[in-house]
């Protein structure tokens, strides 16, 4: 069973960070007794998120302008946890979302569920180190990724890890990914 077809939100989550902390190395200063590695943090309230409406150019993800459309939204973000000068370092996003892909060029278009839910890990610079789905959600991958490029519908648990530049990997691929650009392009 695909870990979307959970309906309790609050199990996908715990599920997902269970995968998420699992992935995490652990660094030897935190193995030990240091009791500051042991501390609680307690994740800050819910609030509202909102997916804004874009457009990718052509080339980017796909051979032809993407551009998304949300048809409607109840997205949630929240802090799970700050580095100690309080920039973040962790987020959770969670809540339904119906997008319209649209091939800018010829018009055509699918409409998908991308509401499920997400953990995105920050460096200290406030650059992405990892993003965690427990899809379906939207991700895309350039040219020069570590992942063949397009942008992509994953649906079950998928972990996308970022180097210091940019250059995104798929690191877990547990699921499906559909490739939208290859679905709006039609039959080959």
């Amino acid at each position: 069973m695909l870990l979307s077809k959970i309906a309790s939100p609050v199990l996908r989550v715990a599920l997902m960070l269970v995968a998420v902390a699992a992935a995490t190395p652990v660094p030897a200063a935190a193995a030990g007794t240091d009791s500051s590695a042991q501390r609680t943090r307690l994740p800050e309230p819910w609030r509202p998120w909102t997916q804004e409406e874009w457009t990718a150019p052509a080339g980017r993800y796909c051979a032809f302008p993407l551009r998304v459309q949300v048809v409607s939204q109840d997205v949630r973000v929240r802090v799970v946890d700050r580095y100690p000068d309080g920039a973040v370092r962790r987020e959770e996003f969670a809540g339904p979302l119906v997008v319209d892909f649209v091939d800018v060029a010829t018009g055509r278009m699918t409409r998908r569920d991308a509401g499920g839910s997400g953990a995105a890990d920050y460096r200290p610079d406030g650059g992405w180190l990892r993003y965690t789905i427990v899809g379906p959600a939207g991700f895309g991958f350039r040219a020069g990724d570590h992942y063949p490029q397009g942008y992509y519908l994953l649906d079950g648990l998928h972990v996308i890890t970022f180097d210091a530049a940019g250059t995104r990997r798929m690191a877990v691929a547990v699921g499906k990914q559909d490739n939208v650009c290859q679905t709006l392009a039609g039959p080959a």
